[in-house]
């Protein structure tokens, strides 16, 4: 039978209160001010309203997950309204996209629930060319264990799935020292925290605070020969485990630009941290950066650490019909933070060069994914919760290719993340094992069938192992059609098949196939 909405599972937070308040004021606007924005191509005064609301319905044979002798047929109706904010020129810039799903479990004694989707990123100019500030924020559904049961879609019942919210302030302060330097003086606050859930090895919350303070300067541009000299210093506190890490820091460089498309540096200086207790060493490395076009660039950095040595390569190229991006690196993480490409990233780059203006392309690029029926945060790769810091090695490649009826996206990664300290803390993954591989691929194939109507096959696979704990692997295979009913509206049809075979602790494997159809109106 079909449950009324329960909210008293998870009730609203500030946030979403804040966006539904949002969501209904934007769509209560003026419609002469929508025509406006609609006769300016999306865009007045450099700022795009877009409110939407979906409704999907889906049909599965397991919600819950469970093996074959045991599964739960469901329907799950998610209503979904959202709105994504753009803003190109004046004092704030940047973008906000939000979305509430409210989700309701059909034939099923599961609960009602909630579920909040945030991206958000803009630059706020306090005092012109001087004083500014950076907000970063995300909400997301997570794995809370990368050897727990993993899940292609953040509707089903899955014990170790959770939200996560991060949130990250830094103001800063830009400015010169006469015609000898220019300084940059930032502060960075950052805040993650999740949901309850998860059992064993997966309870670990990955709650976590740090603050950083940075002071850099550097000579005046311009030069074939440069100085440049950073202050830092930094705290990091996990909630679960009471655990404090602290860094500080003070490196100089010098760097030679031979000519316009090459730059070449080195770093030498001293660091003080307490990963493994209280030391004080030396730090040094070189840098490089190649850029012989607005298509092509290619940086790389590498440095010595006493916990560990950290690096980044990374490498963009973008042509009429392809962007490709690839990036390797190795650095202390506090957190999952994917580095490969999104889908909204890539088309973002491909066609960074026809549509110069943000505003605009973000509804090019949102209107493109849409037809192809691709999620514009999609990853390959689950990651999971830490409450611990690690040394992450991760590497990435995505590549998109579009033409004028077929589109092919492809993503890969690998990641091994070791626990830096040498003894278990607290309950997560790396207190089972020290050290956890995730390897997944994502490629998927959409071609335009009509001027209205799209086809996509999608497949992907992902992997996560760890020393004498055993791993799983998910596969997940997913067709959908696309029609475009109007202006503003857009439907899509789907089937989805997933296989989940589970060899670590928990042995949780399952199969699952599902139907799915939603319908799309954006205002």
């Amino acid at each position: 039978m079909t449950r009324a909405f329960d909210l008293r599972r998870r009730p609203l937070s500030r946030v979403a209160l804040a966006a539904l308040g949002l969501v209904a004021a934007v769509a209560q606007a003026p419609a002469v001010a929508q025509e406006e924005a609609a006769s300016a191509g999306g865009s007045r005064k450099g700022i795009a309203v877009i409110p939407r609301i979906s409704v999907s319905e889906t049909w599965t044979d397991n919600l819950a997950l469970s093996p074959d002798n045991s599964r739960d047929r469901a329907f799950i109706t998610t209503v979904s309204p959202g709105v994504t904010i753009a803003s190109s020129s004046g004092a704030i810039r940047g973008s906000f996209d939000y979305t509430l799903d409210g989700i309701v479990y059909a034939k099923s004694e599961r609960d009602s629930r909630l579920q909040n989707q945030l991206s958000t990123r803009f630059t706020a100019e306090l005092v012109q060319t001087a004083l500014y500030v950076d907000v970063t924020g995300n909400i997301s559904q997570q794995a809370i264990s990368a050897f727990g049961q993993q899940s292609p879609d953040g509707t089903l019942d899955s014990p170790n799935r959770t939200e996560t919210r991060m949130l990250q302030v830094s103001p800063y302060w830009r400015g010169r020292l006469g015609s000898a330097a220019t300084f940059e003086l930032r502060a960075t606050g950052q805040m993650r925290d999740s949901s309850e859930g998860g059992a064993g090895a997966a309870s670990g919350s990955g709650n976590s605070k740090e603050g950083s303070l940075m002071l850099n300067l550097a000579g005046p541009a311009g030069r074939q020969l440069n100085w440049g000299l950073n202050a830092s210093t930094s705290r990091m506190h996990f909630e679960q485990t009471g655990i404090d890490y602290r860094t500080t820091s003070v490196v100089g460089s010098l760097n030679w630009v031979p000519d316009i498309d090459w730059m070449l540096g080195v770093t030498g200086g001293r660091e003080r941290s307490d990963y493994f207790g209280p030391e004080t060493t030396s730090v040094y490395g070189a840098n490089l950066r190649w850029s012989p076009g607005p298509r092509t660039k290619l940086a790389a950095d590498w440095q010595h650490h006493s916990y560990g040595n950290s690096h980044n390569l990374s490498f963009e190229h973008r042509m009429s019909q392809l962007a490709l991006r690839v990036n390797s690196s190795q650095s202390v993480n506090t957190g999952e933070t994917p580095t490969q490409a999104t889908n909204y990233q890539l088309l973002d780059l491909q066609f960074s060069g026809t549509e110069p203006d943000p505003v605009k392309r973000d509804a090019l690029v949102r209107a493109l994914l849409a037809a192809l029926g691709l999620s514009p945060n999609s990853f390959s790769g689950a990651g999971f919760l830490s409450n611990t810091a690690t040394l992450q090695r991760r590497t990435d490649v995505s590549l998109i290719w579009s033409g004028p009826r077929l589109t092919t996206t492809f993503s890969a990664n690998d990641n091994n993340s070791r626990r830096i300290n040498t003894a278990p803390t607290g309950s997560g993954d790396l207190a089972l094992t020290d050290r956890v591989r995730q390897r997944g691929a994502t490629v998927s194939v959409g071609y335009r069938l009509t001027p209205l109507a799209n086809a996509n096959l999608s497949y992907s696979r992902q992997n996560s192992r760890g020393d004498g704990v055993g791993g799983n692997d998910m596969r997940s295979l997913t067709a959908n059609v696309t029609l475009r009913l109007g202006p503003r509206s857009d439907a899509a049809f789907g089937l989805r098949q997933t296989k989940f075979d589970d060899t670590s602790l928990f042995a949780n494997s399952y199969q699952e196939h599902a139907i799915y159809a939603s319908l799309t109106q954006r205002f």
